[in-house]
Parts: C-alpha cells; structure tokens; sequence
C-alpha cells in the first residue's frame, strides 16, 4: 500500500478549501481542504475535494490525478503520444531539498496552507491560451511554473535571480538569502533518514520554544530560537518566512523584505490561518501592521517598505491593496522581478477589466516533429545552453553556467495542443514553442509571468 496523499489546506477567511494530495504508488488519496471561515457577516467558504489515490499503472505518471486541481492525467513521454492536461512540476528532492513548500503542513503542526491554498481553489485567474475549446488553459496563471519546477527553473538557466534587499545571514549556518529559497534547498540535501529525523527533531524543538516565545511579545529570543531551527534544517522554507515574520514584528522592515524575497520566489507565502496562528490574538497582528503601514507612509520612497506591506496585504486576502503595493514597489525597485511578477498575479486576481484577453499570447501554430529534433543553442542568464532533441524521443538540455553547470536528461514529445512537454527524473517543463526560419526557435514556459520573453535557440 502507498502513502497516503496529503490534506487539503485551509481556506482563507471567506475562501475555498484547498484540494487534498495525491496518494503515491496506490496510496489513499487525501483528505478534502476545510473551508474558511466567513469574515464578519460573511459566509463560510466551501470544504476543498479530497483528491485521488495514485494507482500507478505501467507508465511514470499514471494515475497521477487531482494534484493541480483541474484533474491532469500524465502519461510518460514517448514522441507521438497524445498528451493532454500536462503542467510544470518538480517532485525529487534534487530540486526542493527535504522539505518542499507543498509539503510543509505535514512537517509542521502550526502550518495551515498557504495563500488561496495555493492554486487548487481557483482564487487566482487563469490567463493563459483558448478560453473556447481548451482544458489546457484551465489552471495556469502567473507562478505555476517558477513556484513548481522549483530550482529546476533557475539551474537550467531559464531564469535568473537577484535578490534587491540584503538580509541577515542566520546564525550558525550557510543561508545566506541571495538565492531562491528553493535554490538553497536543493543544496542542503536532507541526507540518511536517521539524520533527517534528529535534524527534524531539533528544528521542532526549537520552533516550539520560538513561537512561545513570539505569542509572548519576545521577538528577539524568538528570532534567536527560529535561527536554531533553520541552522538544523535550512531547506525548509517555512521556518524562513517565519524568520521574517520575527524582523516584521521587531519592526525591521528592510530585514524582513530580505528574507521574503527569495521565499516568494520559491512558492506562495502563508494563508491567513498560519499567520495569525502564531500571535496571541488577531489585534497583536493588527497593531503591528499598523505599524508597518505608517512606516510606509512615511517612507514612501523605501521599495522594502512597499514589498513587505504587498506580502501581508496578500496573506489577508486584500488583493487590490496588495497590487498598489508590489506596482509600487517595481517601479521604485527595477531590480525587484519578485514584485513585479506579485503585481501581476495580484491584478490578474483582480476583475477583469477585458485587458487579459487582448494580452495572451497567440496559439501557436503546431510544429512536425521532424523539424524539431537537433541540437540547439542559447544565450541565456549567466551562460550557455545546449539542448538536444533527438528523433528517439529523448533529449538532453546542459546549462554550462559562470558560477554552475547543470544537465538534464529525459524523453520529450508534442500534444495535442502542439506544447513541447519534457519529462525528466521526477520533473515535468511544459513550454510553447515556435520557429522562425528552420534555425531558430522561440521558446517558453508555460505559466510564466507576464511579459515573459522565453529563451531563443539557434539550430547548430
């Protein structure tokens, strides 16, 4: 019998439950999201559905149904297949480390969900391809790629990242926060199961001291405590976002911001129930929100001031506050690509005001398979990549970077909506492409932010 999957996360005051995991290898699928509670004279949001047990057929992806929340079906890649309902994930640990952020409410017993429960509930848009005849445009929006290829998207060498903000090293350890949260995982692998199990033990212990520490006012002793945790286990990316969730209350904004940014350009930040869950009542937070608001308006040209005000306007739920705050926060921090792509999900939360359908892309026209397999090469951020599809059905991308290098292997194919879709170890990179000529190739993710421009590959 498999592991079961995991429970659905927690609605956000008002909101939807989030879906339950997928069972592993014929596991029990998990158990529905409970729904949130209504604000006041609101109504109670709507329980989440439980999601299906994996019952993994001769394929790699077989079975695998329900984890996105739009019903996916992934079959494993051969050239010619039919795909359909394919999405952008990475699930080994080679790419999140121990603890991935999908997976830390089973880690910790104070972590709730994240914002909307992630995408499951349908709290953000989808603006993507073919409203009219397409499943395939269901349940992509802004972040589904960066936030579930994890690492994978920055070692390849897609994407490239700069954290605007300096923050505290943590105490005792090698974090030190100019990477993606999901980067730094990667390379703390959690090691021997008997290793995980001290390390996890000792990180718990010290949250436990911590958050009684933070429910008692202490912030300082709390952070100190928090700095403990991380140092014994510094992939899991929870324990970061409460390290700023200490700055924030010590009113070190700039610090705050610091540690954020990488976390959000790793996954979605906290749902409202795990935030609140660490104070000892809902007026200590507001106090101190109140805070940082006047700070804000009294430094309104400090873009970390801007940053961190979006990220707790976006864990309570107020999406157009948040959206002034990340708009403002791009065009006072250029360097920041975390905030402008949080504007842009945050607008795309907002009601459509028609805009969304004159921006997506055009469908691109399919392409004959033939004309795809060869090698290519690109130029991208911080090196080279070589990318080779062969006529097999397999293929083989090797990022040579300043600082790295990085390859990947696995088999490729096209569907039925003419999308290159990759299946490597555990990983899945759905991407549109398009050819101009027969030499070069246009080449994106799907899911990206807005205004995402891809990669350009020539045809050696």
């Amino acid at each position: 019998m498999g592991r079961p999957g995991g429970i659905g996360g927690v609605g956000r005051p008002g909101g939807i439950g989030g879906l339950g995991g997928v069972g592993v290898a014929g596991g029990i699928g998990g158990l529905g999201g409970v729904g949130g509670i209504g604000r006041p004279g609101g109504i109670g949001g709507v329980g989440g559905v439980g999601g299906i047990g994996g019952g993994w057929d001769g394929n790699k992806w077989g079975g695998n149904s329900g984890i996105w929340g739009n019903g996916n079906n992934f079959t494993n890649i051969n050239i010619d297949n039919n795909f359909r309902h394919n999405n952008n994930f990475a699930g080994g640990p080679g790419h999140w480390g121990g603890h991935p952020w999908w997976g830390a409410g089973h880690c910790h017993g104070w972590h709730h969900g994240h914002w909307g429960c992630g995408w499951n509930s349908g709290y953000w848009h989808s603006n993507w391809w073919w409203d009219d005849d397409d499943d395939f445009g269901q349940g992509f929006m802004w972040g589904i790629a960066a936030w579930s290829l994890g690492s994978m998207i920055y070692n390849t060498g897609y994407q490239s990242y700069s954290n605007p903000y300096p923050a505290p090293p943590v105490q005792n350890s090698t974090v030190v926060y100019t990477q993606p949260m999901s980067v730094t995982a990667a390379a703390n692998p959690p090691g021997d199961e008997k290793t995980v199990a001290a390390a996890d033990t000792k990180a718990e212990d010290d949250m436990d001291v911590s958050r009684a520490a933070f429910k008692n006012g202490d912030y300082t002793a709390a952070l100190r405590s928090a700095d403990e945790a991380i140092a014994a286990t510094p992939s899991d990316v929870s324990l970061h976002e409460y390290r700023a969730l200490c700055f924030f209350a010590l009113g070190k904004y700039a610090d705050a911001a610091g540690v954020l940014n990488p976390v959000l350009a790793s996954g979605p930040g906290w749902s409202w129930d795990t935030m609140v869950g660490f104070y000892g009542s809902s007026s200590s937070y507001e106090q101190q929100l109140r805070k940082l608001e006047a700070w804000v308006k009294a430094s309104p040209d400090k873009a970390e001031g801007h940053f961190l005000l979006g990220y707790h306007y976006l864990v309570c739920g107020h999406m157009e506050k948040s959206y002034e705050q990340f708009d403002q926060t791009a065009k006072l921090q250029p360097a920041d690509g975390i905030a402008r792509q949080l504007r842009d999900l945050t607008k795309n939360s907002l009601p459509d005001d028609g805009e969304s359908d004159a921006a997506r892309p055009p469908k691109p026209d399919p392409i004959p398979k033939e004309k795809l397999t060869g090698t290519w090469t690109s130029d991208a951020s911080g090196g080279k990549i070589t990318f080779k599809l062969q006529d097999d059905g397999n293929f083989v991308w090797s990022f040579a970077g300043k600082e790295q290098n990085s390859e990947m292997k696995g088999t490729w194919g096209l569907n039925d909506k003419g999308l290159l879709v990759m299946n490597a170890e555990g990983s899945q990179m759905v991407t549109a492409v398009s050819l101009e000529g027969e030499k070069s190739m246009k080449f994106v993710i799907v899911g990206g932010p807005t205004g995402d421009q891809g990669l350009t590959f020539n045809k050696g």
